[in-house]
Order: structure tokens, then sequence, then C-alpha cells
């Protein structure tokens, strides 16, 4: 992250209320292009380094000559309403913070930029990026991230912005959208069932995003094989498998490595971009499950109540080792909270799995020689877990949404594919694909996939793939496209 700020400007700076306005560059395939945001970021970061931005001081008449400068003149132009940083974020947004010096300013910053002035700025965003870099996208995206506004709402206490930024209608329901015909917040439900035919009505917080609604995933072909077992019969005999690889979980690493469990030969093992096993190393106990947290760091859910911490930077190097008083069938980690999935209970801990508390309680008679998932959307708005030939969303508060049934069949893995997409496997090796809120889509809701044994997938946003795993010696890889849904 670049920090605009001096030391001594950062004590002058009394912090209000600090609002995360996420610009998005979106590509015609549906994906988030990740050129056009490292340039768009690149510009604003230079321009703002070189003007001082952070103090308060007006910009010179350079600032019209590009639509980059007119962007942020205008967030400047907000009353009472500050930048105070800006960051990337993986290159597939570019993050301003911004800093309001009331619960008014806040309100009028959400309003303002979803405006018609704001919107006309992201069109000639768009533009320029086609004119001056030859980047063409489909569309530019600005909405405020949930949790930045979760946060805010922290500190607003009881004021009139906070009970406009929750929904009355619907209990602990956040509104994400505005309507210029009553001047008012409101959440989708309402839109649906009370705005249906206001004009002009446009997102302003990323509750949910442009993939949650508009995009599905679809499984073209299998682009390969790859051997995963770990036979060198003339060097490190020692170091071979055992047995046959049993690969129960896996998860995407940065430089687009990946990390699987292999629950038989009790080791985790790294491959890189061409699935090759580049790294290995042994665990105490069997891995149930895998979960990279950031900071070259990944967490491995261990048979005997036990989480491993591993350096998965170069060569896996063992960490410590954490003992929990229940089992970890699952693990996902979304910001700085890790939930773990028992057997009948999801745990929120920390990073350092500290500060435990009980998430979500389910149902006890479940089968207990059958191990459950989880997964979590990238905003951290809807939970995901399966037991059994069910699927349950929860929300962010730990409170049930919907179920959905599979015909019978027992679920294996879930994973998400992109914002809103989310996949689930079953015992028959078909992939469904359900949408935001855990509903199977009426049309192709699944994909058979030419294997045996599957148990684990994940899918690779970068590469456009789905990994799958199971009880044989190789994972198998899949190509897909983001369709319109």
């Amino acid at each position: 992250m670049l920090y605009l700020r001096s030391a001594e400007k950062q004590k002058n700076l009394k912090e209000h209320f600090l609002l995360d306005l996420q610009i998005k560059v979106i590509a015609k395939n549906g994906e988030r292009n990740a050129e056009g945001n490292q340039r768009l970021y690149e510009v604003i970061r230079d321009y703002m380094k070189d003007k001082d931005d952070i103090t308060g001081s007006s910009l010179d008449a350079k600032s019209t000559d590009t639509p980059v400068y007119q962007l942020v003149d205008f967030i400047k132009a907000i009353k009472k309403c500050r930048i105070v940083d800006i960051s990337p974020t993986d290159h597939s947004s570019t993050d301003i913070q911004i800093n309001c010096l009331s619960s008014n300013a806040m309100e009028d910053f959400l309003k303002s930029i979803i405006g018609n002035e704001f919107q006309q700025k992201l069109f000639d965003l768009r533009r320029w990026l086609q004119v001056q870099y030859d980047i063409e996208s489909y569309d530019i995206m600005a909405n405020c991230s949930s949790n930045g506004i979760e946060k805010a709402k922290q500190r607003l206490h009881f004021t009139d912005v906070t009970r406009t930024l929750t929904c009355s209608e619907h209990q602990n329901t956040q509104c994400t959208l505005y309507c210029p015909d009553h001047d008012t917040f409101l959440c989708t439900a309402c839109r649906e069932s009370r705005h249906g035919t206001c004009l002009g009505i446009k997102q302003v917080i990323s509750e949910r995003s442009y993939f949650e609604q508009k995009r599905r995933l679809n499984i073209k072909s299998i682009k390969g094989s790859y051997n995963v077992r770990i036979d060198n019969t003339l060097i490190n005999r020692d170091n071979n498998d055992q047995y046959e690889c049993i690969i129960t979980s896996m998860c995407m690493l940065p430089n687009d490595e990946v990390l699987l469990a292999d629950l038989n030969n009790k080791r985790l093992k790294k491959l890189n971009s061409s699935y090759t096993v580049i790294s290995h190393c042994d665990v105490p106990e069997s891995p149930y499950t895998v979960c990279y947290i950031g900071n070259d760091t990944a967490v491995a859910g261990l048979r005997g109540n036990t989480i491993q911490y591993v350096n998965v930077s170069g060569k896996i190097n063992l960490r410590h080792l954490v003992k929990l008083d229940h089992g970890c069938h699952d693990l996902a980690c979304h910001g700085d909270t890790l939930y773990i999935c028992s057997r009948d209970t999801i745990y929120t801990y920390d990073k350092n799995c500290k500060q435990k508390q009980v998430f979500y309680h389910y149902c006890d008679n479940l089968d207990r020689f059958y191990r459950h998932s989880i997964a979590i959307s990238d905003n951290g708005e809807r939970l995901y877990f399966k037991a059994n030939t069910d699927l349950t969303t929860i929300d962010a508060n730990g409170n049930h949404l919907f179920n959905e049934q599979f015909d019978g069949y027992r679920l294996h893995d879930i994973c998400m594919a992109g914002e809103g997409i989310v996949l689930v496997l079953d015992a028959a090796n078909n992939v469904h694909q359900l949408d935001y809120n855990g509903k199977k889509y009426r049309t192709a809701d699944n994909v058979p996939l030419n294997i045996s044994f599957s148990q684990s997938m994940r899918f690779d946003r970068e590469r456009c793939r789905l990994i799958v795993g199971g009880s044989e010696d190789k994972i198998h890889v899949y190509k897909c496209e983001c369709l319109p849904s």
C-alpha cells in the first residue's frame, strides 16, 4: 500500500468516517482487466504524489488534462471529504480511501458517486484508457466496499445515517442501492417489492457486484491431467509417496501456484503454474483441508484437532502447531477472520487462531464419518456450508438464509469462481453452479466431469480454469469461460 501522508500530517489528520471507494475496470470477457486497473492506479498514484493532494491543497489547471485528474477533482470537491490513501487490490481494483468529516458528509459522498456527473467521469475514463493505452473495457464500476461501510456504521451509533444504511423492512440487511425518485437508500429486496417503477436506481455499496448479477461459468473442455505423485526412485527414495494420493483440499497461492493437501501420504504439495510438484513437506497428521491466509502463510487443518501453519514462499516450511478443542473439517479466510468448520459448529478466529467465537451451529445428526466444507463470497457477506446432500447459505451475521437440495447426491466440495459464482462438486462428479444466494441455476445447472473419485476442487481465476483432485495420483484441469447469466 502506498501511504501518501507524511508522519507529521498523519498526526494532524483527525479520523472520522473512512470509506473505501473501489474502482474496477471490467474487460469485454467479463473478467476484471488487470492491465487497465494497474494503469489507472499508477496514474492516480503518481498524480496524487506529485500534487501532495492529501493536504487538501487545490489542484492546478493541469488537473483537467485527463479524465483521471477530473475524477480526483470531483471527489475533492465533495464538501468535508478528503482523499487520505490509495492502494491496488491484486490488480483487480483501485481503492481510494475517503475520510468523511461528518455523517452528513458521508451520506453526501455516497449520493455523489452514483450521480450522473460522476458516472460521466467513469465513462470518460473508459474512453481515455482505449485512446491513450489501447485498453478496451466493457465497463468501469465504482462502489464503496461493504466492509468500509460497516466500520463507519460502528462509529455512527444511532444517527440518522445509521438508519439510512440499514434496511428497516428487512432485518440485518444492508442498503446497497440509492433511489433518486424517493431520495432514499434501499436493499435489493425493497427494489423488487417497492421501487419497481423507479428510474435511475444505482448501486452505491458493493454488497453484490457486477459478476454476482450478470455472469455464470461454462466448463468448456479438459486441458489435461497432471501427476502429483512424488515418485523419485533414484534420488531421495525415502521421500517417495508410499500410498496412492488422496487430494482432499487445495488452494490457490500467489504467482499462479497451487497448494494441495494429500490425506493418504500426510503431505502438503506445492505446484507451479505448469501443475508440476516443486515442493512438499510432511505434516504430523493427515490433512483434511488447506487455506492461504496471506503473507506467504497457509494453514492446514489436520486430523486430531490441530492447525498447522506453513510458509509457502519458496520451499514449504512448517511453522507452528495450534491445538483446538474441536475438529477442523474445513478452513476459509476472509480479511483477518479465519472460519473453521467442525462436525456441528462453524467458529471464527483471528489469523493466529485466537479470539474464538461461535459463528453458526447446525444440527448434530449429520453423518459423523463425512467431512463438511465451507466457502465465503468475496465480499464476506455470504458463507456457504455443505453437509451430506444439502448446501446452506448463511449471512455475515451467522443467520440462516437458504437451503439447496442436490437430488440425494453427497456433496464433496465447494469453491468460489469469482464474485457471486458458487461451484459445488457432488459424488457423481457433477459440478453444479449456484447464484450468490446459493440457489441453482434453472438451466445447465450441472456439468459432468470425466474422472473418477473426485474429492476437491478450486477455481483458478487468473487463468479461468477449474482444478479437480481426488483419490488418484493426478489432478484434472478444465478450461472455462464466463458467460452472461
